[in-house]
């Protein structure tokens, strides 16, 4: 069971349209859900009190006021319109967060984004939202043909109306002539002030008091006065006229947003609402264009998402950062202590590093399994190895020794250990460590090196750690590169290859390298920010070398173009650093003021 914890904006003055979606999704999500009312300053928020004898039957067992010091929830969904960045931070403790039409600091941070309200043009971000689709509205089952005419009115102003709109346009109808009052019926919402409408509406409007599950009810008239929020886009679904008198400059920005006919902003505007009423095909077409195409479930899309996000860098464990992509399937940031552009993953995927990844599915991608590519694989490890040499050179009567991090089947564990390298290897993969062990006769063994018993169980003091395209799969990055450190000598050489964040393919177009890269991608390292990462955990790089290098990737460039503008391109490529992929050689400083 999944336990998803709820935080609607319950403030006085916001409405009750978030709380009213928060204990609906509650119920969808099933018995694991909660809804948090937060206690707030001294009645500035509505209590779990109110909120329960306001929504009976809809809030009971399922709202909350306490939290356990340390309860944490598989999912956070935060409704509350305007979150800080501290407030935001507060959550993650609480679970990965989820934010639902957020407009505040914490859009740019959130781990997941979810609109299913638009925004106004000042509010929004790019990029754009995880998801997004109107249809995650509580929309209702409810709906009638198009309104033809305009005999029977609605006023709904929501669960509060704290500016008072629904006796004020009730009032204004009346005495402008545009209803009678016989035809006009007013919802008294179930957190408004009692007896508010009755004393200052005109007689013979029929006034309603809070009515359980309204939505379902709308079909019933012809045309809804509301302001932006659920009553509106529900009133269009169900097929009714909609016209939003908006109490505030903001709302009203969000009812253009979204297309709705306005008759005006805190005061009702007679031309406004005499042009709509002249021409009802017209009004009749506008009031539906807000409705989405079709109905989602917005709890099943929640319900769907698995992940771990802390919200936090996994190199330097700052919380702050800014979104750079955002994906159906995860969020990629760019930390702002560190400087690392890194991911948190909301899919619930298995590693893909088994025996299947060194047979099928190496061969899908390389033409050959990894033990028939085992020529080139050598190759490549007696050049890393080259490099190494020259940066670690042998000392008489002192050997070398050197761990090999994701060592596959071996390849450069056996090489180095031809240099009379004393060579370990370590991988995730049973066979391909068996391999190692039985076959080559090295020692490797299985473990991963973010587990801390690694300190215990592989040989300090080295003079190389190496990472061949396993450093981007670490969720906790900062560890690894201190355990690196730790167990390396003064002097010793981390060298590690990856794919390049700045290389041409993400110079490019930088979504479609994101989104083809593999989901266990944790991190996505860049060559010109590589050095100042390192810095922090003690290293200092000696050398950067670009690969992977595909002129043919460049903008513009065709298979059929002549060859010295291909050459010139490689050329380029190498220059200026454009590889699809690098290695990095930084050596292990000596802690301050010891000696070397």
């Amino acid at each position: 069971m999944k336990r998803v914890l709820l935080v609607p904006s319950v403030r006085r003055g916001n409405g009750s349209g978030h709380l009213v979606r928060c204990l609906s999704l509650a119920r969808e999500l099933g018995p694991g859900a909660r809804v948090y009312v937060s206690r707030g300053s001294e009645g500035a928020s509505w209590s779990a009190a109110e909120i329960t004898l306001a929504f009976p039957g809809a809030a009971d067992d399922i709202v909350l006021d306490k939290l356990g010091a340390d309860e944490r929830f598989d999912l956070v969904l935060l409704d509350r319109r305007d979150t800080s960045a501290e407030e935001l931070e507060t959550w993650l403790h609480r679970g990965p967060v989820v934010a639902l039409d957020e407009g505040g600091a914490a859009r740019r941070a959130a781990p997941y984004l979810v609109d299913a309200l638009p925004l106004p043009p000042a509010r929004r971000t790019e990029p754009g939202p995880n998801l997004s689709s109107r249809g995650y509205l509580d929309l209702p089952v409810h709906r009638r043909q198009a309104a033809k005419s305009a005999r029977k009115a609605l006023l709904a102003f929501g669960g509060e109306d704290p500016a008072g709109l629904g006796p004020k346009l009730a009032r204004f109808l009346v005495e402008r002539g545009f209803f009678e009052p016989s035809r006009l019926t007013l919802v008294s919402g179930a957190l408004s002030r009692p007896g508010a409408s009755r004393e200052t509406i005109p007689e013979g409007i029929a006034v309603l008091g809070p009515v359980q599950n309204l939505k379902e009810h709308l079909s019933s008239w012809d045309l809804v006065f509301t302001s932006f929020g659920l009553t509106a886009f529900e009133a269009s679904w169900a097929g009714c006229l909609v016209a939003v008198l908006d109490p505030s400059a903001y709302h009203a920005a969000l009812s253009r947003e979204a297309g709705f006919p306005s008759i005006g902003t805190r005061e009702p505007e007679t031309k406004a609402l005499s042009a709509l009423l002249e021409d009802l095909p017209a009004f009749a077409e506008a009031s539906a264009r807000p409705a989405p195409p079709s109905r989602e479930s917005l709890a099943e899309a929640l319900g769907s998402l698995q992940s771990k996000a802390s919200g936090r860098c996994p190199a330097c464990s700052s919380p702050s950062r800014s979104d750079i992509e955002r994906f159906p399937d995860r969020s990629y940031f760019r930390c702002r202590g560190c400087g690392l552009l890194y991911m948190e993953g909301f899919a619930d995927r298995p590693g893909r590093y088994g025996k299947d990844y060194f047979f099928e599915e190496y061969r899908a991608q390389y033409g050959r399994t990894y033990l028939e590519d085992w020529p080139v694989l050598t190759a490549l490890a007696a050049e890393r190895l080259d490099r190494i040499d020259r940066l670690v050179p042998a000392a008489a009567g002192k050997g070398r020794k050197l761990l090999d991090v994701g060592c596959a089947y071996g390849a450069f564990v056996s090489e180095a250990s031809r240099r009379e390298w004393e060579s370990y290897g370590l991988d995730l993969a049973g066979d391909a460590v068996a391999h190692v062990r039985d076959t080559l006769r090295l020692p490797a063994m299985v473990a991963d090196f973010q587990d801390p018993l690694i300190d215990d169980l592989v040989p300090d003091g080295l003079d190389c750690v190496s990472m061949w395209y396993v450093v981007e799969h670490f969720s906790e990055l900062g560890a690894v590169l201190e355990r690196a450190a730790r167990l390396l000598s003064p002097g010793g050489v981390l060298a590690l290859s990856t794919p390049s964040g700045s290389g041409i393919s993400a110079r490019k177009d930088r979504r479609a390298f994101l989104a083809a890269s593999p989901y266990d991608h944790l991190s996505v390292w860049e060559p010109e920010r590589a050095a100042r990462l390192l810095a922090r955990f003690g290293f200092r790089v000696e050398l950067v070398r670009s690969t992977g290098h595909h002129p043919e990737r460049f903008p513009g460039a065709r298979e059929g173009d002549p060859g010295w503008i291909r050459s010139l391109r490689g050329t380029a490529s190498r220059f200026f650093r454009l590889g699809d992929t690098f290695e990095i050689y930084a050596r292990r400083l000596a802690p301050k003021g010891t000696a070397t």
